[in-house]
């Protein structure tokens, strides 16, 4: 788990924040160099430890509360802070219960 304390990437605002988690690394800077591109976002500086990872704030879209309920997203876009990092490894065993339906 990455601690956000440890990384200096706490939000800079009450803006919601959203970890996108990239399956490699390079999938990861792409992703980040998309936010930064997007009008009125702003980079800080990346982090490198175990992992990279990039912060973008006030990347403005839909509210992410207002997503996924099938329902239009009808209103102004609103500004979210985008925390972006990947993984690394093979997954080497799963530990889904049932209820997820994601079965070998």
């Amino acid at each position: 788990l990455i601690k956000l304390e440890r990384y200096n990437i706490m939000p800079s605002s009450r803006a919601p924040v959203v970890l996108n988690v990239a399956e490699k690394p390079s999938v990861a800077r792409a992703l980040a160099q998309v936010f930064s591109r997007m009008d009125g976002s702003v980079d800080r500086p990346m982090r490198r430890g175990a992992a990279q990872v990039f912060v973008s704030d006030n990347v403005r879209f839909p509210s992410v509360l207002r997503q996924g309920d099938g329902r239009p997203t009808n209103g102004p876009d609103v500004p979210h802070t985008m925390i972006t990092t990947s993984v690394r490894g093979h997954l080497s065993n799963k530990d889904f219960g049932a209820g997820y339906g994601w079965g070998s």
